[in-house]
This record gives structure tokens, C-alpha cells and sequence, in this order.
């Protein structure tokens, strides 16, 4: 059974505190260094680093960047055509199937 100091404990930061830390790891001689000093996992360091690459520094504070406001309603009108094409397709079935075409 695990003790209380073996137990790791969840730890949060803010947008502005992963930035520094990214800084503080790159100061080091090597990533590995960098990452002991500052107790963090390198898939941690990897996620961090590739949205920061993105260049969307709110978005260290989230998993992603914000959707565009414009391609979220293209998303939600590509859906609402793709379900008008499908019961289309179904009306258009159960027709043939009346009419014996089928």
C-alpha cells in the first residue's frame, strides 16, 4: 500500500507559470536536467512546447486552441447538410421500394 510520500501530488499552473518553466528548461544544459530540476514528465514538456510552437500561448492553459468562430459554423452547417443528404437518400430508397425499382 503507498504512504503519503509516495503518493505524487497533482500540481497546477497557470499559462503564464508553464511559459516559465518552459524557459527555465531550455536555460538548463539538456532537457533531461531541466525536466529533474523542475520535477516535470517530458510528455508533460512535449505538450507544452508543440502548443506554445502553434504559437497560441492561451493556449497552455487548455488542452487546444479556440476554434474560429467561422469554421465552427461551417462544422455545425457541413452537419446539418450531411443529415439533410442522408434522409434524402432514405426517402429516396423507401420510394423505390414502393414503386418496385428496388
Amino acid at each position: 500500500m503507498e504512504t503519503a510520500e509516495e503518493k505524487k501530488v497533482r500540481r497546477y499552473f497557470n499559462a503564464e507559470q508553464r511559459y516559465q518553466i518552459l524557459k527555465d528548461i531550455e536555460a538548463c544544459g539538456t532537457v533531461k536536467e531541466g525536466l529533474e530540476k523542475c520535477d516535470l514528465q517530458y510528455s508533460v514538456y512535449r505538450r507544452w512546447k508543440r502548443q506554445l510552437e502553434v504559437g497560441v500561448r492561451q493556449s497552455l492553459r487548455t488542452g487546444r486552441p479556440a476554434k474560429d468562430p467561422e469554421q465552427r459554423r461551417l462544422a455545425a452547417e457541413n452537419r446539418r447538410l450531411k443529415e439533410i443528404v442522408l434522409n434524402q437518400s432514405a426517402m429516396i430508397s423507401d420510394l423505390k421500394k414502393e414503386m418496385g425499382l428496388d
